[in-house]
């Protein structure tokens, strides 16, 4: 039997294939202390009022744009991918969370989630962590200011592939400015500014005893600027637990 030719069906895979090769592009939301929830947030005439809300309503390749104003903070459990991360970053320079988010004491905390940047923040006076992540690979924190927290400025917990980068972290009160723990393999953390932490400028520690393979792998620490560290115990840099590091031009 001689095969029917369909070239209407042939033609409408042709499209389906043609549209899944290209890549989806997320929406722009806006949050500002001028906001309201019941916006739409799609711009700064209908911004969003609260990072929690925009948390709770990003998918991945959403950018979420902030205006200067003191916040209360965001817990994130949405993964964005490779191609669609989801970034959260300040409009000018004094975005400032100062209250924790309403799930855990940091002022910012991201757990379970991929693909996540953090960008122009200024995270202050929290009673745990400034910045947190845990179980979240390929996220990128940068450009921010982490400044009398408790416990550290930035804290990540099996973070693999992470890049910490142009932050200042200071005060914190009772650890380190910077803290990658938790079998956390390639962690990039350069050209950052930690200063008067407690204990260390920037700490390494992968934690054997909370599970993993107890080793951080293939760190690259560089470009930072440490000083004024240590009242309590602990250098510039602390590693623990790690192998085949690039430690270079920090002062």
């Amino acid at each position: 039997m001689k095969p029917t030719f369909k070239p209407a069906y042939h033609l409408l895979l042709l499209i389906c294939c043609f549209m899944l090769a290209i890549p989806s592009y997320g929406a722009t939301k806006y949050v500002s202390t001028t906001g309201n929830n019941s916006n739409s947030g799609n711009s700064w005439a209908l911004a969003w009022r609260t990072l929690q809300y925009a948390a709770d309503q990003v998918n991945a390749g959403d950018s979420v744009w902030i205006a200067d104003g003191n916040y209360a903070g965001f817990d994130l459990r949405t993964t964005g991918t490779a191609a669609n991360p989801i970034v959260f970053i300040a409009f000018e320079n004094s975005a400032v969370i100062n209250a924790p988010n309403p799930v855990t004491t940091d002022g910012i905390n991201i757990e379970d989630a991929n693909y996540i940047e953090v960008n122009g923040v200024r995270v202050i006076n929290q009673p745990r962590n400034g910045i947190r992540l845990v179980f979240a690979d390929n996220c990128i924190v940068r450009n921010t200011f982490c400044d009398n927290n408790f416990e550290r400025g930035i804290f990540t917990g099996f973070t693999d592939d992470i890049l910490l980068e142009y932050n200042e972290c200071l005060n914190s009160i009772d650890e380190h400015g910077i803290y990658v723990s938790n079998s956390s393999d390639r962690s990039i953390i350069r050209y950052n500014i930690c200063h008067h932490n407690n204990r260390g400028g920037i700490q390494i520690n992968a934690d054997g005893s909370q599970g993993g393979d107890g080793i951080s792998t293939d760190p690259e620490i560089y470009g930072n600027i440490i000083y004024e560290n240590g009242v309590a115990g602990g250098g510039a840099i602390n590693l623990d637990g790690v192998q085949g590091a690039f430690i270079y031009n920090n002062l």
